[in-house]
């Protein structure tokens, strides 16, 4: 359908819409591109309509009408980007031409909703290969929008009574990115409703279905599950398997997980359960595990890369002496050149024992400033030429690796000995240096305290005995075991390992401000808030983030009681509401409240066993500046 002439309205507007073109079909719903005569100009809409010519009886026509109702005026209460907006719904004449509505017979259903310019999930992945990072963190950063919305959705958050808002057809064709990267759902929600009358087949888009959708069942699940197919077609580009056991066997064989283990593999394959009870019910918490896999399995294998030549030159450590003596005919070719300025060297050679090698050692020390001279001089010298010289063993005895320069039975290897005589004594003339400088400073340092001491005896003074004996003054620092247990601390453990909260066990009470987060505060600052007149040293105060959720997560570790905190928004904000949330393990918020200027919410959160706590604000451009002020956890 492309003709221009064709129109759709309400009864008291029968041609308010131009529908344009057909873009797409739901159930047995159409979806048409059309336009709103405002103002002189004209709007782009979406609009999805519902003929009662179709397959469907009048009968059941009538008894869907008032189910598409209700499901239309239920996502009116959706605002949030990422959520295609929901104009209004009516029932009208059918689609008619220009003031003939009248003369038709027959009803429709019209749901109208806002129109998404840009590329449907289909057309804007295959713009992109994925051989470069930015590409790969765009198609990550979408898929996390996706998660983000999709739970926000299920949660009951997205309506005032908390009824849950389902999709009910997601697949990339539901998908729209416009041009500043922003995923949005479209076209969700009334299929599911023509189908459920049985008179026709369910419809859904193959690949994308949960196994339950094939009875007409759609849920939250059905949902995840899709989103679990969506995730699969971003990173291998393909259309998913059409099973539950085939797909999750082609996610685990993509390069990114493949080098995961089977318990790791099994985690993020649990999306396509069968069964929709063991499928993850947070699909942010999923994605977490999605990114990880995807950063520390590229990680690794740069890493394998940067290691598997490493230990190549140290294994074979004796093949050099042996491939070495060909090398020496070259450094012989020049016996005339004196062993002149270097010391060492001159002080090595001339030991050297006039038999048939003696004439390459003398023209070594010309050619032992050139790193390349020592390797080749190498397998030249004989037993012989190297353990009778006393110099040799006396130099490097003192100031260098003696023992290994010093034993007689590594002839082969002598080279590497003589490089670390030139080593070995510059090393050692520091090493004395350092020792001397700090035989000064521990004079002069015994010297002060014993004048000190002298000037506290003249003076009548008692002088403690721990500062009277210059022994006591190297004494080790307290370990924090030795500290005090009853404030929060970011040193190392009694182990002297770093705790992964960054606090020691021993502590009873922590400011979660100076905890170190699972990656990092994502959004939040830790700075100075005030609430209600109320100043606030540190406080975690959310940045506005019209597009994505700010949330930080800290690991526990299973060692905490409670959470004690006072969430607000700050006195200085320019708006004055937004909504922060607490959960622990991906399991439904513990704490989410409304907030609003001038009224702080203090509250404790029960956080006995939790392995992972969450700190996030919705997202919205008319969010005020979210502070969540003193958060202290208590053991």
């Amino acid at each position: 359908m492309t003709s221009q002439n064709l129109h759709i309205g309400p009864d008291a507007a029968a041609d308010r819409y131009r529908l344009l073109r057909s873009i797409g079909r739901g159930g047995e719903a159409v979806l048409y591109l059309a336009e709103i005569e405002l103002a002189g100009g004209s709007e782009p809409v979406v609009v999805k309509v519902l003929d009662s010519k179709t397959t469907i009886t009048p009968d059941v026509f009538d008894r869907i009408s008032q189910k598409w109702n209700e499901q239309a005026e239920l996502l009116r209460f959706v605002h949030r980007p990422g959520v295609v907006g929901v104009r209004e719904h009516f029932e009208g004449p059918p689609i008619h031409r220009p003031g003939e509505s009248s003369t038709l017979t027959g009803r429709a259903l019209v749901l109208v909703m806002n129109h998404v310019d840009g590329l449907d999930l289909r057309d804007w992945r295959a713009e992109r290969t994925l051989a470069t990072a930015a590409e790969r963190r765009e198609v990550m950063r979408t898929l996390e929008q996706l998660a983000d919305v999709l739970d926000w959705l299920h949660s009951g958050k997205a309506t005032p009574s908390g009824r849950q808002v389902i999709h009910g057809d997601l697949s990339p064709g539901n998908v729209m990115v416009d041009a500043h990267g922003q995923a949005t759902l479209v076209d969700f929600g009334l299929s599911k409703l023509t189908a459920d009358h049985q008179t026709a087949e369910v419809w859904f888009t193959p690949g994308y279905a949960a196994p339950e959708v094939f009875d007409g069942k759609r849920t939250p699940g059905a949902d995840r599950y899709a989103f679990g197919a969506i995730a699969y077609f971003m990173l291998s580009g393909e259309s998913p398997p059409s099973t539950p056991e085939l797909l999750a066997q082609a996610l685990v064989r993509l390069p990114q997980f493949a080098v995961l283990d089977a318990e790791q593999r099994a985690r993020i394959a649990a999306i396509y359960a069968a069964d929709p009870l063991k499928r993850p019910v947070n699909l942010a918490g999923w994605m977490k595990d999605i990114r990880h896999a995807v950063v520390s399995t590229t990680t690794s294998t740069s890493q394998r890369v940067v290691q598997d030549p490493a230990p190549l030159p140290v294994t074979p450590p004796s093949a050099p002496p042996t491939a070495a003596p060909p090398k020496p005919v070259v450094p012989p070719q020049q016996p005339s050149q004196p062993p002149a300025a270097p010391v060492v060297a001159a002080r090595a050679f001339p030991a050297g024992p006039p038999s048939g090698p003696p004439a390459a050692p003398p023209a070594q020390p010309a050619h032992t400033p050139p790193p390349a001279a020592l390797p080749a001089y190498a397998p030249a010298p004989t037993e012989p030429v190297y353990s009778p010289p006393p110099v040799q063993a006396s130099v490097p005895q003192g100031y260098g690796p003696a023992p290994v320069a010093h034993s007689a039975t590594e002839a082969a290897p002598a080279p590497p000995p003589r490089k670390r005589r030139r080593t070995g004594l510059v090393l050692g003339a520091l090493l004395a240096v350092l020792v001397v400088a700090g035989g000064a400073v521990a004079a002069v340092k015994f010297m002060e305290d014993k004048d000190r001491d002298g000037a506290d005896t003249a003076a009548g003074g008692d002088k403690p005995a721990s500062s009277s004996s210059v022994s006591e003054s190297p004494a080790p620092t307290p370990s924090p075991s030795d500290s005090p247990s009853d404030g929060p601390t970011t040193g190392p453990s009694a182990t002297g390992t770093e705790p992964p909260s960054g606090v020691a066990p021993g502590v009873k009470a922590a400011d979660l401000t100076v905890m170190a987060p699972v990656n990092d505060l994502g959004g939040f600052t830790v700075a100075p808030a005030k609430i209600n007149t109320k100043q606030y040293g540190a406080a975690f105060v959310a940045e506005r983030d019209c597009y994505s959720d700010t949330y930080t997560e800290f690991d526990l570790n299973r060692g905490w009681k409670t959470l004690e905190f006072t969430a607000g928004i700050d006195d200085g904000s320019g708006n004055e509401k937004g909504r922060v949330s607490i959960s622990l393990d991906n399991q439904p918020a513990a704490f989410s409240e409304l907030l609003e200027l001038g009224k702080p919410n203090t509250h404790t959160v029960d956080v006995s066993g939790a392995l992972r706590l969450r700190i996030k604000v919705d997202k919205g451009c008319d969010n005020g500046t979210v502070v969540i002020a003193a958060p202290q956890l208590k053991r």
